[in-house]
């Protein structure tokens, strides 16, 4: 625990106690004082985690911000962490960091989760941090899903995967299944779906065409 960190529990522990000794008797008002208190703490922490963005350049400045936005269970500064971790090569560090993001609903720790097992070819792992990512509405993992999907040779449940994401306004998307059914014979269809990629300013899609 940093020097910083310890001393804003110190602050919020006084005026929690503080809080409760004052409205001794009066449960609502202890109730009401001590969640004042903690509403500062968490101010603090959100104050810290945006330091840390504006630090981002001086990682260990960031660092220490965004270890006092995760040690009060903000998925945000765990996700960054993370990335700092996966950035510095220590990749099991960053898989813990996303892990405890993910747990807290993070799409993102999800979406680098899929990819740190993908690299190292864990397929099945890949696939089921995606698709948790995919139920939450997530459209890079609806879109890694149908690449991996088709990868593996499963066209069908690859075009179920890509025509899901391209529903999102997708233009990677609607590439693979515009690649899909390019190979499958179907230039016409093909044609469809790199124009409506192309519509979407993707420079893939244009040159395909």
């Amino acid at each position: 625990m940093n020097a910083i960190k310890a001393a804003a529990m110190r602050v919020w522990y006084a005026a929690f106690l503080a809080a409760s000794i004052e409205h001794k008797g009066d449960d609502a008002a202890r109730i009401a004082a001590q969640d004042a208190a903690t509403q500062v703490l968490m101010d603090a922490w959100e104050v810290a985690f945006d330091k840390a963005e504006r630090e981002w350049d001086d990682r260990d400045a960031a660092r220490v911000w965004l270890e006092q936005g995760a040690n009060s269970d903000d998925p945000d500064a765990m996700f960054n962490l993370g990335v700092l971790a996966e950035e510095a090569g220590d990749l099991d560090a960053a898989r813990a960091w996303y892990q405890k993001a993910a747990k807290l609903g993070d799409e993102d720790a999800m979406l680098n989760l899929g990819w740190l097992a993908r690299d190292a070819g864990d397929l099945d792992a890949a696939r089921a941090w995606w698709e948790k990512a995919a139920t939450l509405g997530d459209e890079d993992a609806i879109n890694n899903l149908g690449w991996l999907t088709q990868e593996a040779g499963g066209l069908d449940a690859a075009r179920a995967w890509l025509e899901q994401a391209a529903t999102l306004d997708d233009p990677k998307a609607m590439i693979g299944l515009g690649v899909i059914a390019k190979d499958a014979g179907d230039l016409d269809a093909a044609r469809a779906w790199y124009e409506q990629a192309a519509k979407l300013d993707d420079p893939d899609a244009m040159h395909s065409l």
